[in-house]
This record gives structure tokens, sequence and C-alpha cells, in this order.
């Protein structure tokens, strides 16, 4: 007989050790429900460098798909400057990524300042 709560630990356990973090979030959608559904995806194709943040999958996908439009081995006769541009590149897409999430988050926050009640520091102390 198995120790059901044992295994679920060492999944999780697991999962933690493949996202490189305790508290994994995707930087694409925020989801953080659960560690398994989420991916360490490399900011450009694994054979330029190491490098990843978490994305759930459905992020990642999307994320990944512009990738299959590209050589996954340098093309030119400069493979170095090359692996840089490819990096940059990469780069600029999650950054792009992430200001939209954070334009969003803004306005969402804006929206919801209508609705509560005033800051009153006083109360809170």
């Amino acid at each position: 007989m198995t120790n059901n709560y044992h295994d679920e630990e060492t999944r999780r356990e697991k999962d933690y050790r493949r996202l490189r973090t305790r508290n994994p979030i995707c930087v694409g959608c925020g989801y953080s429900d659960h560690p398994a559904a989420l991916e360490l995806a490399h900011i450009a194709p694994r054979k330029f460098h190491d490098d990843g943040v978490v994305l759930c999958s459905n992020c990642h996908r999307a994320q990944s798909d512009t990738e299959k439009d590209y050589s996954y081995s340098p093309q030119s006769d400069n493979p170095q400057m090359e692996t840089i541009g490819r990096y940059l590149l990469a780069l600029s897409e999650f950054f792009q990524m992430i200001a939209t999430r954070m334009s969003e988050y803004g306005q969402w926050l804006l929206e919801q300042s209508e609705n509560v009640l005033p800051y009153n520091p006083e109360e809170v102390a």
C-alpha cells in the first residue's frame, strides 16, 4: 500500500525543483493554482541559453509558437552575434507580454478603486 500524501508531496517537490522556485506563478497570466500545470520556459531556444521563466502550459505554447518559424541552430557566419540577437528579441517579446499584463492589472486596480471605501490609515492602526 502506498502513502498518497507522501506521493503527492514528492510530486510537488519535483515540480518546485523543475520550476526553480517554491512559489511558481505564470508571468504571462498569473496562474498559480497548481505547480504541475506550470513549466519553465526558455526565454530563447534552449540551444542559445539556459535562462527561463515560469509560464502555464497555455502561455508557454503561445509564447513558443513563434520559435517554430526560426532555425534552432545559428545560420550566420557570426553565430555569437546571432545568438545575442535572438536572445534580445526573445527578451523583448517577454517584456511586451509582461508590460501588457501590467497595464491590464493597473487598469483593473483603477476600476476596483472606484468600488472600495476610502483608505483611512488611522483605522488600520
